[in-house]
């Protein structure tokens, strides 16, 4: 992934994908023809295998989450649950 932030939270979430989850790259704030070229080098020549593999291990973390008993499948029970639970407000005249 190559992330170039523009608005907001981008620039913290670029930054995470590069240093945390080191599956990306970080454009910064520059960007033009040269920047863009050198990291598409980077990533699909230099750091191919490291990207590749980081890619593999988060796509597991994300299957086992929203697989039953993972932290996804859980809240998402929670959540319809909690809707199950709701009163609906009933209006009189």
């Amino acid at each position: 992934m190559i992330c170039w932030p523009y608005f907001v939270d981008q620039q913290v979430n670029s930054r995470y994908v590069e240093k945390v989850w080191k599956i990306g790259l970080d454009m910064k704030d520059t960007c033009d023809r040269v920047i863009v070229e050198k990291m598409i080098r980077e990533l699909m020549e230099l750091e191919k295998d490291e990207f590749l593999q980081k890619a593999e291990e988060m796509a597991k973390l994300a299957q086992a989450s929203v697989s039953e008993g993972g932290s996804s499948f859980a809240d998402l029970n929670r959540l319809i649950e909690d809707i199950k639970l709701m009163k609906i407000p009933t209006t009189r005249n």
